[in-house]
């Protein structure tokens, strides 16, 4: 089985990849979300709440940013407490770290969980300074 799925593969991927062909950023039906991994600061220096914010930018910004365009988890927050605490992450004052912790490691709803292969010890720690302001 494992021979025919290892020949099948570079079929499936063209046949995968083939709508995509030709396709532009610039033709997208939607406004790209303002985010990139490779402009965030520098995980690993500055005080906690610097190295939260990085951290916050490179894994949270792109569903959790202030403006609700393209920002699904902002958009779900909104809907979820319809204006009676802030939906953005970065506005809000009741959180804890251990909250914080929680999230990110257990996710909730359609937000994944995040390993610590991807978000380190360190990073969670400074992402809960950042977010709780401590």
């Amino acid at each position: 089985m494992n021979g025919l799925v290892a020949r099948l593969a570079p079929v499936l991927l063209v046949a995968a990849l083939a709508p995509c062909a030709g396709a532009h950023a610039q033709d997208a039906p939607f406004q790209i979300a303002a985010w990139s991994r490779t402009t965030a600061g520098a995980e690993d220096r500055g005080t906690p709440a610097e190295r939260g914010a990085a951290v916050f930018n490179n894994w949270c910004s792109a569903c959790h940013s202030r403006g609700p365009a393209n920002a699904p988890g902002t958009t779900s927050l909104q809907f979820k407490y319809q204006g009676s605490i802030p939906a953005a992450l970065e506005d809000r004052r009741d959180l804890t770290v251990d909250l914080v912790k929680f999230f990110v490691r257990n996710g909730v709803a359609t937000m994944p969980h995040f390993r610590k292969t991807e978000v380190g010890d360190a990073d969670l720690e400074a992402l809960a300074a950042y977010l709780t302001r401590r």
